[in-house]
């Protein structure tokens, strides 16, 4: 037998690319090849997508321990935004009685927009949180947005008209707030899987709590000390959300994490890489793939069109019914 003479390197490789046939039956098939069209399969294929690097070890939720306390301070924060939030109508009325009239229809309109701008900055800034909080981690987004919250409420408390409110309550403490409170929903599910539903429950429950008590304090302030103190003495709960923010302690995801950050590894981790990720890691749309994720996504923004109409105008229309009988 005569051997065949050995082909270069570029025509063997030719030869060897030209000579794939189909695979034999129940060989897998190539990625990207086969369609996948069934909502399962889209699923899996984003869940893939969103696992990130190959070989990465996923950290652990402890389920407990210092989560507890991740678990207060999250509650706080739920409390201390959206009982601020809610509780909206007290202080419309004690800053239309300071800067105006409640008969000056203009005056009212404008003091309505404090209010109004505050709460929808608060949602609107929620998607740039969001890029900042898988940037620089929930600890340090937090604690930065406390203390621009607490500077936008300090602020507002030394107003002598109603515009400057437009800047300091309305962007600066909503801006904070919105920094301050998106943090709060991503470090649970750090720390908790199997109860992360109790959670969420307690946590949710610390803005209805707020909510509840809120009013009362404030006409008490109002009526004794005036609308500026009493913006004073909310600072004091912008100031423990501050402190609060510095227990959303980041997980080490490996042992090799853990053993970098020991080593002093860590020590430059606000100049990491992740800083200057491409932007479909922040932007990946994979995720509306999922039909159940799209209509959810859909219909909360929709939902909440007339969720806070009540807040905004409960205390005018029962006036107006007083006013009537």
């Amino acid at each position: 037998m005569v051997p065949s003479p050995v082909k270069p390197n570029s025509a063997q490789g030719t030869s060897e690319t030209e000579s794939l046939g189909p695979g034999p039956m129940g060989a897998a098939p190539l990625p990207g090849l086969g369609p996948s069209d069934s909502p399962e399969a889209a699923a899996e294929n984003v869940e893939v997508e969103l696992a990130g690097p190959a070989g990465a070890e996923p950290p652990q939720p402890p389920e407990g321990g210092w989560g507890w306390l991740v678990m207060l301070a999250a509650m706080w924060c739920n409390g201390s935004v959206f009982g601020i939030q809610n509780a909206c109508g007290v202080l419309f009325v004690s800053m239309l009685n300071t800067f105006g009239s409640k008969d000056d229809d203009h005056m009212v309109f404008k003091t309505a927009w404090v209010s109004s701008l505050c709460m929808g900055m608060i949602f609107f800034c929620c998607p740039i949180v969001s890029v900042v909080t898988d940037t620089f981690g929930c600890r340090k987004t937090a604690v930065v947005g406390a203390a621009v919250g607490f500077t936008g409420l300090l602020s507002s408390s030394f107003v002598s008209s109603i515009e400057p409110l437009y800047l300091t309550y309305g962007i600066i403490f909503a801006c904070g707030c919105a920094f301050a409170y998106q943090p709060s929903l991503v470090i649970l599910g750090h720390y908790f899987k199997k109860r992360l539903g109790l959670v969420n429950g307690i946590v949710t429950a610390g803005s209805s709590i707020f909510t509840i008590l809120l009013p009362f304090l404030l006409r008490v302030l109002i009526n004794n000390v005036g609308l500026f103190y009493t913006l004073r003495v909310l600072c004091i709960f912008m100031f423990v959300l501050f402190l609060a923010g510095f227990a959303y302690r980041p997980l080490a995801s490996s042992v090799r994490e853990k053993e970098s950050g020991i080593k002093g590894g860590n020590r430059f981790s606000f100049f990491s890489r992740r800083k200057f990720s491409p932007p479909k890691k922040f932007f990946n749309f994979a995720m509306f793939k999922v039909t159940a994720y799209t209509v959810w996504a859909v219909g909360v923004p929709l939902a909440l069109f007339g969720y806070f109409v009540p807040y905004v105008h409960l205390i005018s229309t029962s006036a107006a019914v007083c006013l009537l009988r």
